[in-house]
């Protein structure tokens, strides 16, 4: 089984820096990444904390924000 977030604040396996209010894209591998202009209809989420490092996991808000 696998756990899918519609709407909400839900964790989320991250990749690369990324900085509180970061638009978050698929980075490939079940990852995300902050992408400064990313295309419509790519965004996942909007990160709600910061990471500094390779891989982590942080928070981020999924649905309308």
């Amino acid at each position: 089984a696998v756990a899918v977030a519609l709407t909400g604040r839900v964790p989320c396996k991250v990749k690369g820096t990324v900085r509180k209010g970061d638009l978050m894209t698929s980075a490939g591998s079940g990852y995300a990444h902050a992408n400064p202009t990313p295309a419509v209809g790519t965004v996942i989420g909007k990160a709600l904390e910061n990471h500094d490092g390779l891989e982590g996991v942080i928070e981020v808000v999924v649905g309308r924000f």
